[in-house]
């Protein structure tokens, strides 16, 4: 067997490092040496890991070698290394969830252990914003992660390190959690492909919790295909395997996203995508969410988590306040003093804005909008408010939304397009994803 370089072999999706260990040309703890070299050298430059367990990796990686050359392998995932966001249980090694500290889990999460159950090699824990509560990963406590893409410029939040592990080849996928966007937006930002999943799809169970109502635990990969696999071995249920048809494609454009305040070159790659599903025969359909105001929903949106934080993060903030950053435990404190007619007024808000995106798919099949209303930004104390703007309609109705990479504006970041689709259709969605992968 003659390996390719460690660059080559940190390139392959899933699917193709499942073709390479098939035909022989390279074994599972190859990779997963290859992916541990790459985080030594690349992890003091980028901050994408909190924890790196490279014993327990090699020890699954020499378990998953042995599959293979037996011929037993348990899934198409077997042998891949991934990584994890640091709220997301792995036993015996701490959840920080971003904050200065957290507890050592006695098992793993329910979708570790799925993962683990499908052969795939955790390769440790990923630096995150603070609490999940926040769009930079600029974490008080353990540093910024940085986008690949340049130094200083955030990768976006909360799952920073995933999006961060997965475009620096330092992982071929990473989990992350997405409660307004925190998939997506990294996804856009670092250039690769994130889907938020239907509600409930992937069990929550063992993550360490911020808006029960919208979390959602998502995958980011480097092209579509390798998110179907994870979302395979993940899955609670049973998925939807009807395919959209571009032909006769009804494209939802919103009209309130279409006059929200958005970067000329997130406008641009929207609107140009929007002409290609035309040019492919798709049906542009303009629709309405007259009752959804974007920034207002983002902010109920927020103060429910600061809300559900509060009730889950209350003894912390009494008996071990140190653990929070003087933001957040500021976010938490206002969560706790919230009047409950604010809080009501924040749900109802909320659960209209999910009818409201969930009615649209009675007239169409998908929605388009850009991913984020900017590209990446450089690290600053006052970080734009409306990130969330286009991501948190999905996690309000429950829906699937995948990002995809459409190209770099001439500063050389990355722009993203999401997609959404209604309850269940993830696998479809990602199919027509599928379509319009760049590589």
């Amino acid at each position: 067997m003659i390996n390719p370089p460690v660059k080559e072999l940190t390139s392959l999706s899933i699917k193709q490092l499942s073709q390479a260990y098939q035909n022989g040309q390279t074994d599972p703890l190859v990779v997963t040496n290859a992916y541990l070299s790459e985080i030594t050298n690349k992890n003091a430059e980028l901050n994408a890991y909190l924890a790196v367990t490279s014993e327990a990796a090699i020890s699954s990686a020499l378990a998953s070698t042995q599959r293979l050359h037996s011929g037993r392998t348990l899934s198409p995932i077997d042998g891949m290394p991934i990584a994890l966001k640091d709220n997301i249980d792995l036993l015996g090694i701490q959840t920080t969830n971003g904050c200065k500290f957290g507890p050592v889990p006695k098992q793993d999460a329910q979708v570790v252990k799925r993962l683990k159950a499908a052969g795939a090699i955790i390769l440790g824990k990923l630096n995150q914003h603070e609490l999940a509560l926040g769009t930079t990963t600029n974490n008080h406590h353990f540093g910024p992660a940085h986008n690949p893409v340049r130094t200083g410029v955030t990768p976006g939040g909360s799952s920073g390190g995933s999006g961060v592990a997965v475009a620096a080849k330092m992982a071929v996928a990473a989990l992350g959690t997405d409660t307004m966007g925190s998939v997506r937006i990294p996804a856009a930002y670092c250039g690769c492909f994130g889907i938020k999943p239907t509600f409930g799809l992937i069990s929550n169970d063992g993550v360490a919790p911020l808006a029960r109502a919208l979390d959602h635990v998502g995958p980011l990969a480097r092209n579509p295909t390798d998110l179907e696999l994870m979302l395979r071995a993940m899955k609670n249920s049973s998925l939807n395997r009807v395919p959209f048809e571009l032909k006769s494609l009804r494209v939802g454009r919103v009209k309130e996203i279409d006059e929200a305040e958005t970067h000329h070159d997130m406008a641009s790659a929207y609107h140009q995508f929007l002409r290609e599903l035309k040019e492919f025969g798709a049906n542009i359909v303009e629709i309405s969410w007259p009752d959804l105001k974007m920034s207002k929903a983002r902010l109920a949106g927020l103060l429910l988590s600061e809300v559900d934080a509060a009730r889950a993060y209350s003894d912390d903030l009494l008996n071990r306040p140190d653990r929070f950053s003087p933001e957040i435990r500021a976010m938490i404190s206002y969560g706790r003093d919230a009047a409950q007619e604010k809080i009501k007024v924040a749900e109802n808000i909320v659960s209209k804005a999910g009818e409201d995106v969930n009615a649209s798919f009675n007239e169409v099949d998908v929605i388009v909008t850009p991913t984020a209303p900017m590209p990446a930004f450089e690290f600053s104390e006052t970080p734009p408010a409306n990130q969330a703007d286009f991501t948190a309609p999905a996690n309000f109705a429950g829906c699937p939304a995948i990002s995809i990479p459409r190209g770099k504006n001439a500063e050389g970041l990355p722009i993203g397009v999401q997609i959404m689709a209604a309850k269940g259709r993830d696998i479809g969605l990602i199919r027509l994803a599928q379509m319009f992968a760049e590589s």
